[in-house]
């Protein structure tokens, strides 16, 4: 008997190196759809939803946009899905059984014999890991550059129309006609194919075709990278189509992103379009409105009159403007909860206020060079606790170098393109 490790630290160093992918079958997550190369999305396990929960096998990562939670192992993955809180012993054991799909032992040593045999399994787990890892990173660079090259050829090539992307803009907030100031970047794809599902040959299927209001994500050195789609209909709710699957009824997005948003945002106010392709913000301008939504940010601008000093852009989603969270900084949710396995409810666990250290510059929006101030533009029709841990972290990472940041926080259960058209105010009336 080898005598110096219990096998409670073996059994949990077995599965630390269970990967996500891994983990994901062995917890049954279910409703994933392939979305790129070692990538797929679905409803949170948690949370519910469509596409918020996405799993990279390529990064070994999981993410959940809804509750502002992911990582980078399966126990953490487990942890999510049975709301276990991992700084509690006992419940880090039991998302490290549920990976594994074997109870905690009791305790004791293992044999030199089971030692060695229990080494070998692992390093060839981690050898077989490494390899296929790599082999999809290499698959993955060359689709994410052609998904950027289709996305920016997509923004180039619109042909025009953008009095009807103007014309729905002005309807969302409420305004007249002329409102709203020029939006370089705004052009409209007038007949553009909306896919989803495949068909019996297995290849993509169309369920809509039309209008199409495009706006181009743009990284820090002006280049664009990818580009964020929203059909149009004047005669459909909120100026937008019904779009339904064809198999099971249920309403789809009119929003999708195409290419890469990461590290990018949504140019609005303020930016110029250069000779070279590139779109870069005014340098004369110090002060940046930013925030998640289009449409939200403008409101912002209409209310304050777009101020000359002030560049407005959108960030993709709430977790491209937050940023990943320190996991020290998780806590549980104080009214969500969670059955469990065992038929416990436990409180969901919210990703923390506090920014990851040492994140990479791609992993949220970054703001431009020379700025002094921010405004951050929050969203209060969305999950409070998780929305406002988000919304700390970007202001935590943003106010980076001394800049002054604040967040704008809406009426409870509206945004700030409600409260501008009143349609909040009808809505709760």
């Amino acid at each position: 008997m080898s005598g110096d490790r219990d096998l409670t630290d073996l059994f949990v160093e077995e599965a630390r190196a269970v990967t996500v992918g891994e983990a994901v079958e062995r917890l049954g997550v279910a409703g994933l759809r392939p979305a790129g190369i070692g990538e797929s999305v679905g409803p949170c396990p948690v949370a519910g939803g469509r596409d918020g929960f996405s799993v990279n096998t390529v990064k070994n990562a999981w993410n959940c946009r809804r509750c502002g939670d992911g990582g980078h192992d399966g126990i953490g993955l487990a942890a999510h899905n049975l709301g276990l809180d991992v700084k509690r012993r006992e419940a880090f054991l039991a998302a490290c059984a549920a990976v594994l799909g074997r109870p905690v032992p009791e305790g004791g040593a293992e044999s030199d014999e089971a030692r060695a045999e229990r080494e070998a399994a692992l390093a060839a787990r981690r050898e077989a890991a490494a390899t296929r890892a790599a082999r999809e990173t290499r698959t993955q660079a060359d689709f994410r550059e052609r998904e950027r090259r289709k996305a920016a050829g997509k923004w180039l090539q619109a042909d025009g129309k953008e009095l009807l992307a103007y014309g729905y803009l002005e309807a969302r907030l409420g305004l007249g006609r002329r409102v709203l100031p020029v939006l370089p970047a705004l052009r409209v794809i007038a007949a553009e194919p909306y896919w989803h599902g495949t068909g019996e040959d297995g290849r993509a299927v169309a369920i809509h075709e039309g209008a199409a209001m495009v706006l181009p994500f743009v990284d820090s050195g002006g280049t664009v990278i990818g580009c964020h789609l929203t059909w149009l209909d004047p005669s459909g709710p909120k100026g937008r189509p019904t779009l339904c699957d064809p198999a099971t009824g249920e309403r789809l997005p009119t929003k999708k992103m195409r290419g890469s948003k990461k590290g990018g945002l949504l140019p609005l106010v303020g930016f110029g379009l250069h000779a070279d392709g590139r779109i870069l913000p005014d340098p004369a301008r110090t002060r940046l409105v930013l925030g998640e939504g289009i449409e939200n940010v403008l409101a912002i601008g209409v209310a304050e009159g777009f101020r000359a000093d002030t560049l407005y852009a959108a960030a993709g989603d709430l977790g491209n403007l937050a940023g990943p969270a320190d996991g020290r900084s998780a806590f549980s949710h104080p009214e969500l909860t969670k059955v469990g396995k065992d038929g416990k409810a436990r409180p969901l666990r919210v990703a923390g206020p506090v920014p990851k250290p040492d994140q990479d510059a791609g992993d949220a929006v970054q703001a431009p060079a020379g700025l002094t101030e921010i405004l951050l533009v929050a969203d209060g029709d969305s999950e409070r606790y998780a929305t406002a841990a988000a919304m700390l972290r970007a202001e935590a990472r943003l106010s980076a170098g001394g800049r002054a940041v604040t967040i704008a926080w809406p009426p409870k259960g509206m945004d700030f393109a409600e409260l501008l058209s009143g349609a909040g105010e009808r809505r709760a009336a």
